[in-house]
């Protein structure tokens, strides 16, 4: 169709038509970045946006400031206490968090899942009603499932949890040797 153009003079008019566009484009929409540009190359300090037909202003200035660390004391998030001494904390603040030791580190998925399992089974034998037999039956499957923590500090983290969260809800009581027990035989069962 176009025999008397080559390919060069096809790629250099190409060439020409896109500079004249992304010219104008950039000359019309983006004038101001530009010319901060030119500025910042050329060594003088950037001009700020300011719009005369509102009341937007965009600061030059940082907003917010330099932070200042001096007199400041850094404090351990088990330090953290958001209550005055005076008043009553909750029984679930008792229940103090534990750190896994290195071998642990893996299973703490799990016991995040075990530990709403567990909020869900408070929950059912209290709106159930149910009977202490029911309790230990369903208890056993969560230990089942979650074998792997049988044995590790978590047990002693997710009985104290049961104790101080359901001990109050459960029509029965139920004492932290019989949860011992729980994770115990179903540990013995697992190696027989």
């Amino acid at each position: 169709m176009l025999q008397h153009l080559t390919w060069s003079a096809y790629g250099a008019g190409v060439l020409v038509i896109a500079g004249i566009y992304y010219a104008v484009i950039g000359l019309t929409y983006y004038r101001f970045e530009l010319g901060n540009l030119l500025r910042r190359i050329s060594g003088k300090p950037a001009v700020a946006l300011s719009s005369v037909q509102g009341d937007f202003i965009i600061p030059t200035a940082d907003i917010v400031g330099g932070t200042r660390t001096d007199g400041m004391d850094i404090v351990d998030q088990e330090e953290l206490v958001f209550a005055s001494p005076d008043e009553e904390r909750p029984v679930a603040a008792l229940v103090q968090p534990i750190r896994p030791n290195l071998g642990e580190v893996h299973l703490l998925g799990e016991f995040s899942e075990m530990v709403s399992e567990t909020k869900t089974l408070i929950r059912v034998i209290n709106e159930s009603n149910e009977s202490k037999e029911n309790f230990e039956m369903l208890f056993r499957l969560i230990v089942q499932k979650y074998s792997d923590l049988a044995g590790t500090g978590y047990v002693d983290q997710i009985n104290a949890y049961l104790l101080a969260e359901g001990a109050d809800l459960f029509p029965f009581t139920l004492t932290n040797s019989e949860l011992q027990n729980y994770w115990l035989n179903e540990t013995k069962l697992q190696s027989a």
